[in-house]
């Protein structure tokens, strides 16, 4: 029941390209895809790439190693995603930290970037954050970017009144992504099917979402604390705590559990047991 349960909210919830929502798809003609090999076959793929390519900061792009430049494999991170059932390698390499709120994988971004296939062709970029709408939920693009933005910070806001938004002390850095953590076997736009992708990457600016509007941040809402918001369900209603504007099912919506008046229901503990009150059904 949990699974299904879990299946439901990841169909509704995530925009992107999964397996998961594969699943959701009742198409007869649906033919299974070794993701798993794809997996391996990727990994290899990227580390080939990161042991011949670097970055030239003087033309701001990603070349290739022939000289005595220092190719990314040198300096990058690894970060060990599990998607269903399968381990993936997130590759990532961190060049400016940043100073502000770093995100959970649940957030709102606001970044620039560009994105590039292995054989360095363009397929998408946004280098400003003046224009359009730059800011994104981390719930609703590819894994690559929900796990990978986790390890930077957002800049200081210096913007001027009447001026466009500008911030200085961004965090910056490139993602390394494995198809499987982006757009799978099925590809999108001018991304193929099977491709590895590679994000530079500027965050401008973070913020912590909260998808129930209960003045609990959504990250919050994660209270086994593995990082699977899906899981916690305080109240067992088939609603995890992140959606739920009731967490503990006792009839007072969690916005309203707030004792002291500070609009923060997570400090409030009427009866001492050492859980708050929007969480505790007989408080």
């Amino acid at each position: 029941m949990m699974k299904l349960k879990q299946l439901f909210y990841l169909c509704l919830f995530v925009g992107v390209l999964s397996t998961v929502i594969v699943g959701c798809d009742d198409d007869d003609d649906f033919q299974p895809f070794d993701h798993a090999a794809q997996a391996v076959i990727d990994d290899e793929a990227l580390v080939d790439y990161l042991k011949t390519h670097y970055y030239n900061e003087d033309l701001d792009s990603i070349k290739e190693v022939d000289n005595s430049q220092i190719p990314f494999f040198d300096n990058v991170s690894t970060m060990v995603v599990e998607e269903n059932e399968i381990t993936y390698n997130l590759y990532y390499i961190v060049t400016e930290e940043g100073v502000g709120y770093q995100p959970s994988k649940i957030d709102r971004v606001l970044t620039t970037y560009r994105g590039e296939l292995l054989d360095g062709t363009v397929f998408d970029f946004r280098n400003s954050i003046a224009v359009g709408n730059p800011w994104f939920s981390l719930q609703s693009v590819i894994k690559g970017w929900s796990y990978g933005f986790t390890h930077f910070k957002g800049g200081t806001n210096i913007s001027m009144p009447g001026a466009p938004i500008e911030f200085e002390d961004i965090g910056e850095g490139f993602l390394f992504i494995p198809s499987g953590l982006a757009y799978l076997n099925g590809g999108s736009g001018n991304v193929p099917p099977n491709a590895p992708l590679v994000f530079t990457v500027g965050l401008h600016d973070a913020v912590p979402e909260d998808h129930d509007s209960d003045t609990v941040a959504s990250n919050l809402e994660d209270i086994d604390g593995d990082g699977d918001l899906l899981n916690d369900d305080t109240d067992g209603d088939g609603i995890p705590d992140y959606l739920d504007v009731d967490d503990d099912g006792d009839g007072t919506n969690t916005i309203d559990e707030d004792a002291n008046g500070d609009g923060d229901p997570t400090n409030d503990d009427t009866d001492g047991d050492g859980t708050p009150d929007y969480l505790d059904s007989d408080s």
